[in-house]
């Protein structure tokens, strides 16, 4: 396991940590309450062992109320307002570069390039099997408004007759058990991976635009609001630790251009995947989840889990508004 070293924060964030940025998230405290507090309660004394396995919280039964914490829209206002005063050099909507926004060395390949050869036969992959016919005649083309075209923009997003988050691969899969076809496994960069990445690059240019409607949708973003400001881990260590606290920072990656690899902000996070890496394995968004999951010490949740599901959700909305890139290659 490949911990997290060697911290490159911008200013004298990491000497005024836990205060300064108490007062910054005012509105966003029920976010990043534990998790600010006990970032500054670890300048003063030592933690106790965090839980390796988190336990879930309880599910409050289906039509009840969602707790009472800000809006979405204040969310993504909020943690805009803060991150935009950390970045003012830089573009928000160059925040849907994610790591590479900020990796020393590191410039993004737009696809069709001629460095960028893994996307393009990862692409051309997922295309296939996308138009590729069912044994009915069907195809994932067909399940989908305008064969697939635009359709990410909208994902992930509330399902109200299965009462729970349903992410771009969920429909995916959807669409092929409908149809007598096996689901894809998620972690199969050849099949879900290339599919995946094939259909976001149908909205490529297209703004996110992801609806939290009233209701149990509120509870499932809360939830994912919760998880993303949860430490976990012998490290004790939070979403909100690297992409909130220390975004824009570095943290040590021997494999990485220069040693380091840049932390990307929340908002605009789950718009750099799926990634393309070297050898054109893909990774997705929840693959990465698990990555930083194993860094901090604890036990992964599966791809696919209506955790990680929550937590992509509260994420897209607070990313709204941000461009669509499609498959970024990974360096």
């Amino acid at each position: 396991m490949r911990g997290i070293t060697g911290w490159r924060v911008p200013g004298d964030v990491a000497l005024r940590g836990g205060v300064a940025l108490r007062a910054a998230l005012t509105i966003v405290v029920t976010l990043l309450a534990g998790s600010v507090a006990s970032h500054a309660a670890a300048q003063t004394k030592p933690q106790t062992k965090p839980q390796t396995k988190p336990q879930a919280p309880a599910n409050p039964r289906p039509g009840s109320a969602a707790p009472a914490v800000p809006t979405p829209e204040q969310d993504r206002a909020a943690l805009t307002n803060l991150l935009q005063k950390r970045f003012p050099a830089l573009a928000i909507d160059d925040w849907s570069l994610g790591s590479a926004a900020f990796s020393p060395g590191v410039a993004v390949i737009p696809l069709g390039g001629a460095n960028a050869t893994n996307v393009n036969d990862i692409l051309a992959i997922g295309k296939k099997a996308w138009e590729r016919p069912f044994a009915n005649g069907k195809s994932l083309a067909t399940c989908f408004p305008n064969g697939g075209r635009r359709v990410a923009s909208n994902y992930p997003q509330w399902d109200p007759q299965q009462n729970r988050v349903v992410t771009l691969e969920d429909g995916i899969n959807a669409c092929r058990v409908l149809h007598g076809e096996l689901p894809f496994r998620l972690d199969d960069g050849l099949t879900m991976g290339a599919v995946s990445a094939y259909l976001r690059s149908l909205a490529v240019g297209q703004k996110l635009n992801v609806r939290v409607p009233p209701g149990p949708a509120r509870t499932a973003y809360a939830s994912g609001r919760e998880w993303f400001g949860k430490r976990l881990g012998e490290k004790g260590m939070a979403c909100a630790s690297c992409h909130v606290l220390q975004a824009g920072g570095f943290w040590d990656e021997p494999d990485a251009p220069g040693g380091k690899r840049g932390l990307s902000p929340a908002v605009g996070q789950v718009l750099a995947w799926p990634r393309v890496e070297a050898g054109g394995r893909v990774r997705s968004l929840h693959q990465q989840f698990q990555r930083c999951m194993t860094r901090t010490g604890a036990e992964p949740f599966a791809s696919g889990s209506p955790i990680f599901a929550e937590i992509e959700y509260f994420l897209a909305n607070s990313s709204n508004g941000l461009t669509i890139r499609g498959a970024i290659p990974a360096h």
